[in-house]
C-alpha cells in the first residue's frame, strides 16, 4: 500500500494530460477496496497537472 507523499508514476495513459509515466505525489488515501488515491500529477517543471482519483494497478512507487 501506498503513503501519503510517496513518488508515484503512471503506469498507463490515464488521460490526456496525464500519459504513461507522469510523476505524482499521493495526497491522500481513500480507503476502499481496492485501495484508490488522491494523486497531483506534475509536470517535469513540478506545475500541476491535474488531481486524479487512482487504483493501486494504475501507480508504480518511484520514491516515499
Amino acid at each position: 500500500m501506498l503513503k501519503e507523499y510517496d513518488v508515484v508514476r503512471a503506469k498507463s495513459d490515464l488521460n490526456p494530460l496525464i500519459p504513461r509515466g507522469t510523476k505524482g505525489a499521493v495526497m491522500l488515501i481513500l480507503h476502499e477496496n481496492p485501495n484508490k488515491y488522491e494523486v497531483e500529477f506534475v509536470d517535469e517543471n513540478g506545475e500541476t497537472l491535474e488531481l486524479l482519483t487512482v487504483g493501486d494497478d494504475d501507480l508504480e512507487l518511484v520514491e516515499n
